[in-house]
């Protein structure tokens, strides 16, 4: 169709991160490391079951000892807590109301620790910890501002522990932890192997090998990564074509050519990409390049082939519940055997996670292209995109379900090709243990043209409808597969732009 501008579409979706935050597997790389050390971390807590001298909050003379650090089995009273020599004498000096006082808190704040409401707990911990601060008090601290993200608290109650007993094991597993979280690699890697050179059970010993491996990787400041795909694809209208050959217009009636109406075709299509991740390890700063190259090539109709080379980079910064991108990019894009046009495109973003569950995304783009054919520079145009996206992160982010709404505006050199465009979308991301991904997404999108198209009198009024699905399927290691489904039901009141289009398409690649 003439002015008809191609829209490649990539149907791959192999990600471990779909919240649509886009991070090349390079940064995916960074989560996973990091999920691996708590999945280590969590089983070197065997520790738990080794003698209580040689690992928990408890291990002090016997003069002085308590239970176990965990507050399942803790006594409670500050009399039965370890203590060090400068709290001994507080102890002293509180009155048998205070002491049965500041009991009572601790039994209150034990509860709700144990209820996992940490950030309740916390503050009653704080209060007694002004009054009196036993060994147990200092980790009940550590633990629940570990877990509410007071990680500087924790480190500081955590440290303070070690210097009065520096044997206690379990402690310098959890600051470990901490200084990971914190991006102190150096410190982590201290802790693991003084806990390294205590000579803990075979398997604990496996696990902080894996642990100090996952610190010599997030160490790293260059991260790469390439992503190659061959699939063939099932096009049913692959010009975007009405299905009508006979249409009404102004002034009576037109009728279609074959190559104006709706063509289905079978076709090959070839995706490459790759990025290099560089962090500064400083401030959370990252700088990230990314370059994608896209090529669809129809077997009958070659002359409605179309490719895709895109080059960006830009700055990301990386903060504990935020990040920030700001790419900028060249595109080139081809249609049949011509170069079609060039885009300049800028696409800054900003995420922030609220906690663990929910997250939101907010998008801006811009985006000049200029088209080469001088028959077709009507199609010139400046677009600006805004959206925001909610997401809701569940069982460990394996199953994510995201809304987007936005809004588009195109301004083209000519009246008729410029639009505005509101939208809304949901979607829907499941990893499986076998892992296989599902992703799902439906789209409603409203396009209001400023000028009647040729042929009409009235503006020219869209509603397009599309939904996409993917299944895929990673095989050892580095290798995938994946089935691609869309359909695009596209309503307008000017009948030569209604269509609808399905695709199906069955891919193959590798990635490292």
């Amino acid at each position: 169709m003439p002015g008809r501008k191609p829209q490649p579409i990539n149907l791959i979706f192999i990600s471990d991160n779909p919240g649509h935050r886009k991070i090349p597997k390079t940064a995916k790389n960074i989560v996973k490391n990091q999920f691996l050390f708590f999945l280590a971390l969590a089983i070197i807590s065997l520790f738990a079951s080794l003698p209580v001298s040689a690992e928990t909050p408890s291990a002090q003379s016997s003069d002085t000892k308590e239970k176990l650090e965990t507050p399942q089995n803790i006594m409670s009273g500050i009399a039965n807590q370890m203590i060090d020599g400068e709290n001994l004498e507080k102890l002293k000096n509180l009155s048998p109301d205070k002491i049965t006082e500041l009991d009572k808190k601790i039994d209150s704040a034990l509860q709700l620790y144990n209820q996992r409401k940490f950030g309740q707990a916390l503050s009653l911990f704080k209060d007694v910890s002004n009054e009196i601060e036993t060994i147990s008090i200092m980790w009940w601290i550590g633990t629940s501002a570990m877990n509410v993200g007071e990680l500087n608290l924790a480190a500081e109650k955590f440290q303070k522990i070690l210097t009065i007993n520096p044997a206690m094991v379990r402690v310098r597993l959890e600051l470990s932890s901490v200084h990971f979280q914190l991006g102190g690699y150096e410190e982590a890697r201290k802790e693991l192997e003084i806990v390294k050179a205590s000579k803990p059970p075979d398997v604990v010993l496996k696990n902080i090998d894996q642990l100090l491996a996952a610190i010599t990787e997030r160490e790293k400041k260059i991260f790469t990564n390439v992503q190659f795909s061959q699939g063939i694809m099932w096009d049913s209208n692959i010009n975007g074509g009405p299905a009508n050959r006979e249409l009404s217009v102004l002034g009576g009636t037109i009728t279609l050519n074959d190559e104006s109406m709706k063509l289905s075709d079978w076709a090959s299509v070839t995706s490459l990409s790759g990025n290099v991740l560089y962090d500064t390890k400083k401030w959370g700063l990252m700088w990230n390049t990314s370059a994608d190259l896209y090529y669809k090539g129809y077997f009958k109709y070659n002359k409605f082939n179309s490719a895709v080379m895109d080059i960006s980079t830009g700055p990301w910064w990386v903060g504990r519940n935020d990040i920030i991108k700001v790419p900028m990019g060249y595109s080139e894009k081809g249609y049949g055997d011509n170069r079609l046009s060039n885009v300049l495109h800028i696409d800054p973003s900003y995420e922030h996670f609220f906690s663990q569950y929910f997250g939101i995304r907010g998008q801006y783009s811009y985006a000049k292209e200029n088209f080469y054919s001088e028959n077709i520079t009507d199609l010139n145009n400046i677009t600006r995109s805004y959206e925001i996206a909610p997401s809701i992160y569940l069982f460990n982010r394996k199953s994510i379900i995201s809304f987007s709404a936005g809004y588009i505006s195109s301004d083209a050199d000519a009246r008729y090709y410029t639009y505005t465009a509101p939208y809304y979308g949901i979607s829907y991301f499941l990893k499986f243990p076998t892992k296989t991904e599902f992703f799902a997404k439906y789209q409603w999108m409203d396009k209001n043209y400023k000028e009647a198209p040729l042929l009409y009198d009235d503006e020219r009024v869209d509603r397009q409808q599309s939904i996409t699905a993917v299944l895929s399927q990673e095989l050892w290691k580095y290798y995938f597969v994946s089935l691609a489904f869309t359909y695009v039901n596209n309503k307008s009141n000017a009948e030569l732009y209604t269509y609808d289009q399905m695709t199906c398409m069955f891919n193959v690649g590798f990635k490292f």
